[in-house]
């Protein structure tokens, strides 16, 4: 069986999808003989690249942009090429933080209160702060702002507005950061994120030591299950029936739904593999699981 990784990409987190694809590639040996790393600059050279490979499994570790809102996967399913990760219509959804959060309202899975802006009279709706400004679909938490009244916050949103068409206002909560990655269906233990300065942006993300994780959190039993069972709601509010990390904020013991990303950071040393061995998964076991799968 031929296994072909495909990251890269042109959206802002083409470094965190270039390290994914090779961490992945390497484990993948452990288990596979006929493996292919492809570092492919758009959508265009991705599809092309792996029609050219013939695989059996494509490995998606393509993050934000195409690889991510669902335009790649659309591509494989039509040519009838099997991939790891979510579906195009789970993918289209999770990577809208907007259209994830109306689908998690109507569920009455909590998520903090938001808005979508478009213009900026707009502004003048926020009848909530302190606030989050994020844009719409983007990840690795790259443009998100906070601000605690108008002021503050309408060159951040004009910025936003600027770059991306649209801003999405969020209520800003305080609490624990909280992430449960989900693989088909087995609800891995909770990681507390704990930024040793600021909030959980990129620089924290991605530099060594600027982050604390605990894993599995030290929460009280009733809030632990309380936690996963919010957070697979989530996951399954959506359509996921692959793996996913559910991203929470929890306040007064309500845990909050963030967002859900279906491709993770998949390096051995990211979140979702983090849960995995702290539930005696390894990295190279979860990376072989989620090939089988697809």
């Amino acid at each position: 069986m031929k296994v072909v990784v495909v990251c890269g990409g042109d959206s802002s987190e083409r470094e965190v999808s270039l390290s994914t694809g090779k961490a992945v590639f390497e484990a993948l040996k452990a288990n596979f003989s006929d493996i292919e790393c492809i570092d492919c600059s758009n959508i265009k050279d991705c599809i092309s690249k792996v029609v050219q490979s013939k695989p059996n499994v494509v490995f998606i570790a393509l993050h934000g942009g195409f690889g991510e809102n669902g335009q790649f996967q659309s591509a494989l399913e039509s040519l009838g090429i099997k991939h790891t990760g979510c579906s195009f219509k789970e993918s289209v959804i999770s990577m809208d933080k907007f259209v994830t959060k109306s689908i998690l309202k109507k569920n009455n899975i909590p998520t903090p209160e938001f808005l979508l802006i478009r213009q900026l009279n707009q502004i003048e709706l926020i009848d909530f702060y302190p606030i989050c400004i994020k844009p719409q679909s983007e990840g690795s938490s790259v443009d998100v702002y906070f601000a605690n009244n108008v002021k503050e916050a309408k060159p951040y949103i004009e910025n936003l507005l600027n770059k991306y068409g649209s801003a999405l206002i969020e209520k800003k909560l305080e609490g624990d950061e909280l992430t449960v990655g989900i693989v088909y269906d087995i609800i891995l233990p909770i990681i507390n994120i704990k930024p040793r300065k600021g909030f959980y942006d990129y620089k924290n993300k991605y530099t060594k030591g600027a982050t604390e994780y605990i894993v599995p959190a030290n929460l009280p039993k009733n809030i632990l299950d309380l936690v996963q069972s919010v957070a697979y709601s989530a996951y399954k509010s959506i359509g996921c029936n692959s793996y996913a990390r559910v991203d929470l904020i929890l306040e007064g013991n309500i845990p909050y739904v963030l967002e859900i990303n279906s491709i993770p950071g998949m390096t051995a040393t990211s979140l979702l593999p983090k849960a995995a061995l702290s539930s005696g998964i390894s990295f190279e076991e979860l990376v072989k699981l989620l090939v089988d799968k697809a």
